[in-house]
């Protein structure tokens, strides 16, 4: 469960980072009211961090614990960092990393330029010492309106996949949205002709991976505005109770894993179904979410799918 840090987690705190080789120097207790941890038997399992900065925000020490690296927590605290980040009245999230750009950019960050940095993000500590003037500068608008939404397919291999990925590469102007993915029969690796498709296209996939639908329902978890199946099986099963009540809608395709011949035959087969699914993205991204009630926007997405 995300939360926030506690005085008492400072050690816990700094030995996380400490093990995953980011700075500590400027991590004290009178800091960490802008903190979040996740806790795994009590003890600190995740950590970011937001430094404020008049209406714009830098990102900070994201960790995770090893052991529990590549199951979505590292995914999860940047969401819940930026929940954080509109509740404060931030507009724009910057962050530093080395290592992690290609993951900051599926989850909506893109590149900024240095030297074009807000004056209260270039005299933070992180910006102005602690890394590497090498590291990658990124940023993100904290629009007012965000949505997670579910993409959700018996195997969580392919459509969902792809859905998820294109979601996230999307631009908007209006709202912004963060794509997640499961099934309710996972088959625990992603498709190779996904990635492949996702890969040519230059579309991330650090991070993509075959997960249950159980993962949204506990404690902590994303809460999501918007679940759509993609294939027909999924829609006919019985989902798990959904916190928050999100709006859901079928958008069903044929299964690209399903079709048999050459390579280049499969390889059409995706990038077919990804153009498919990318329409319906822009079309739904691009709805005037504002001035829609409930009915009218579950009507939209609802005509969505039958496109």
């Amino acid at each position: 469960m995300i939360q926030a840090a506690e005085p008492g987690d400072l050690a816990a705190i700094a030995g996380l980072l400490s093990s995953a080789g980011l700075p500590t120097d400027d991590i004290a207790d009178d800091r960490l009211s802008h903190f979040l941890v996740i806790r795994d038997d009590g003890a600190v399992a995740g950590v970011v961090g937001i430094d404020l900065a008049g209406d714009v925000g830098l990102l900070r020490s994201l960790a995770v614990a090893e052991p529990l690296r590549g199951g979505g927590l590292a995914q999860q605290l940047v969401a819940a960092a930026e929940h954080l980040a509109r509740a404060s009245g931030l507009k724009t999230l910057y962050l530093l990393t080395t290592t992690a750009a290609r993951f900051f950019a599926r989850q909506g960050y893109t590149p900024a330029l240095r030297s074009a940095a807000p004056v209260g993000i270039v005299a933070t500590p992180q910006f102005s010492s602690l890394c590497p003037s090498t590291s990658d500068f990124m940023s993100k608008t904290m629009s007012a309106h965000h949505y997670n939404v579910l993409f959700l397919c018996t195997g969580n291999s392919a459509r969902s996949i792809l859905a998820e990925a294109a979601i996230n590469h999307i631009g908007t102007s209006s709202a912004s949205f963060t794509g997640y993915s499961a099934g309710s029969f996972p088959k625990g690796a992603v498709n190779p002709y996904a990635l492949d498709l996702l890969q040519r296209a230059g579309i991330p996939t650090e991070g993509l991976r075959s997960k249950s639908w159980d993962e949204f329902t506990v404690a902590g978890a994303p809460q999501m505005a918007f679940i759509f199946t993609v294939c027909d099986q999924a829609a006919g099963e019985q989902c798990p109770y959904w916190p928050g009540q999100p709006m859901t809608a079928h958008w069903g395709l044929p299964d690209p894993a399903a079709v048999e011949g050459t390579d280049e035959q499969k390889r059409k087969a995706f990038a077919d179904t990804y153009i498919a699914l990318h329409r319906r993205i822009e079309l739904f991204v691009s709805l005037p979410f504002d001035k829609l009630d409930h009915l009218a926007l579950k009507q939209h997405a609802i005509d969505i799918g039958a496109r």
